[in-house]
């Protein structure tokens, strides 16, 4: 079955449908920001739950080539981890570069997809939204810290310099009258995978009550690792399911 909100459609996969998809509150990730520890909490959330829901878009950013039979799903994933959460997954975003000004397309792409989504997600109910990130120490000998923003009385203790979509889904949610919050965790951008920080966030859901599949953790770990080297070249990624997903 498939429901459009404007510029994006939802396609609820087998044994789900809108009177099933009820996501009072849902966690979004990204899977390819760099550093990785969205993408591990992500699927150790998720543990072996498949996606009710996949996301489709024109404004999404899909290479021209696949394959066949396993072929790199372009969908972003949605996938119930809780009676009333649901964990979006953000499979694809654009390249960016750093400079300033120099993403001039960026928000005309980002924001009628990300709006519409919301407009779907709120239309079944979503009453919260919290958006997993992470930010690099900005100096060699900073730990790793959890921060938390808001929009209302709950304030980072240093500011959170943030990349699309991180800043947009949150900042959209809101506007839309969405309790909406930042989950930013600081990591050390030495290392391919800041460890510290990762047991963070671990320990930061595990004391909100939801499940951690620690085993397929392991495995999300070992398989970034063992591409350590064609990540930091080409900035891709297949995970280890039927359909992969591309890194940002």
């Amino acid at each position: 079955m498939i429901e459009q909100h404007g510029s994006v459609d939802f396609f609820f996969k087998e044994g789900w449908g809108p009177e099933t998809f009820r996501p009072k509150k849902v966690i979004v990730y990204v899977e390819g920001e760099y550093g990785f520890i969205p993408l591990i909490v992500g699927k150790s959330l998720e543990g072996d739950k498949k996606p009710c829901v996949e996301i489709l878009s024109q404004h999404q950013t899909v290479d021209a080539f696949n394959q066949y039979p396993k072929m790199l799903n372009p969908a972003w994933t949605m996938t119930h981890i809780g009676r009333n959460t649901v964990l979006l997954s953000i499979t694809n975003w654009a390249h960016l570069t750093v400079d300033l000004h120099s993403n001039p397309g960026m928000w005309q792409e980002a924001y009628p997809m990300i709006r519409d989504i919301m407009f779907g997600l709120k239309e079944h109910g979503c009453e919260m939204l919290s958006f997993i990130t992470c930010m690099n120490n900005q100096e060699p000998d900073e730990r790793s810290q959890l921060l938390f923003y808001d929009f209302s009385t709950v304030k980072p203790e240093k500011d959170l310099i943030l990349a699309p979509p991180a800043w947009i889904f949150p900042f959209v949610a809101n506007r839309m009258g969405i309790k909406s919050t930042v989950v930013c965790v600081t990591q050390d951008e030495g290392q391919f995978i800041d460890t510290e920080a990762l047991k963070l966030v671990k320990e930061f859901f595990v004391a909100m009550g939801f499940s951690y599949d620690h085993e397929k953790a392991k495995n999300t770990i070992a398989t970034v690792r063992n591409m350590e080297s064609q990540i930091n070249e080409q900035r891709w990624f297949t995970d280890d399911d039927e359909d992969g997903a591309w890194m940002v």
